[in-house]
């Protein structure tokens, strides 16, 4: 008598649920796993389960897994955009299906989940995971004068490993809003450093970059026209602090803030210098030289004002955004090239307005 052939629901069935999971948990793809899901009740619970998502985004964050965003202002449609080489490969198309926030712009990014705020939504934010398209609405309670919306000086997003928290920090005058994805609510607390609070009615902020748990800001002196400042939020004691400037720093030095390497990283120069230096900070503390970007199209000072450092290819190019213009540039440290990237120069073409960001492929959505 002939074998019976196993069904391969019959195989998903056998095998010990945590074989199973550890098979699954080596697949990289986030679009796979959601697949997966209907493939058998058992695939389903494992890959739904917190503690599954909570590993499988620990292990992409390690390996580097992220992706590009680019939010096209015409359809209101997300791309995502593959970093392991320049060629930046298509890997997905999404449209967030909170309707009032389709016309939303980024204003943070951390371990695979968007900030993002419609300027016609008021006081309402969204958290939001692309891959699987699950979302949240957050409307903060506080800072309502005679009917009317404070904006925040600065905003941000982090987590929280100690508690396992994502939080969403909106800075104001004297005082600050946060929000806490685990509670589900709000909290208003005082900025205790009078330093910070002077900095705030002075000059401004520049977009929150998050690394190590905590959400870090550079100020801009309008009065002597210099970024001279690091402000930082602390995701475990939930307080503002400021950050000591490196050493290397001299006074006519000019710098912006980004995340390289799941590291804080820091990027300037003299201002009239045509190279810009980039430095990471490692989990000591001390900062450490990674390279410097050669033949600028303009001096230090005007490229770190109009130019944002956004992240880095698996092959170690660097990925820069131009505020004003939209482009998306990639510089080439072997040929110590800068140039502007295929897919600005077809958003142009279509009269596109590109906003980018760099966002973890993860699966992570607390339920």
């Amino acid at each position: 008598m002939g074998k019976k052939k196993l069904a391969f629901d019959d195989v998903a069935y056998i095998l010990p649920s945590d074989i199973l999971f550890l098979i699954l948990i080596k697949v990289p793809s986030v679009k796979s796993l959601l697949r997966f899901k209907s493939i058998s009740k058992s695939w389903n619970i494992i890959i739904s389960d917190n503690e599954f998502k909570r590993i499988h985004r620990d292990q992409s964050k390690a390996l580097g897994r992220e992706k590009l965003v680019l939010h096209k202002s015409s359809t209101n449609e997300f791309e995502f955009r593959d970093l392991e080489s320049s060629q930046l490969v298509m890997m997905a198309q999404e449209v967030i299906t909170a309707e009032k926030f389709r016309k939303a712009i980024v204003l943070s990014s951390c371990d695979g989940l968007l900030l993002l705020k419609n300027s016609t939504a008021y006081k309402s934010y969204v958290l939001w995971n692309p891959p699987t398209g699950e979302y949240q609405t957050l409307t903060c309670p506080y800072f309502n004068y005679k009917g009317k919306v404070r904006v925040p000086n600065a905003c941000g997003l982090c987590y929280d490993s100690s508690v396992d928290d994502y939080k969403v920090i909106l800075i104001y005058k004297s005082s600050y809003a946060l929000y806490s994805l685990n509670n589900d609510c709000w909290a208003k607390k005082q900025i205790s450093l009078r330093g910070i609070v002077t900095l705030l009615q002075n000059g401004y902020f520049s977009q929150g970059t998050n690394a190590n748990g905590c959400v870090f800001w550079s100020y801009y002196d309008r009065v002597v026209g210099v970024t001279s400042t690091i402000i930082y939020f602390d995701g475990k004691s939930d307080e503002l602090k400021e950050l000591p400037l490196p050493d290397f720093v001299r006074e006519d030095d000019c710098f912006g803030l980004t995340t390289l390497k799941s590291c804080l990283s820091f990027y300037g120069g003299n201002d009239k210098s045509l190279v810009l230096d980039i430095w990471i900070m490692e989990r000591d503390g001390r900062w450490k030289w990674l390279m410097n970007v050669c033949n600028l199209p303009c001096i230090c000072e005007k490229f770190t004002e109009d130019i944002v450092l956004l992240g880095c290819t698996r092959n170690g190019e660097i990925v820069f955004q131009g505020l004003k213009t939209s482009q998306l540039l990639i510089y080439n440290p072997s040929q110590q090239l800068l140039t502007e990237t295929q897919i600005s120069k077809d958003f142009s073409k279509n009269g596109d307005l590109l906003t980018a960001s760099v966002c973890l492929d993860s699966l992570y959505f607390k339920s």
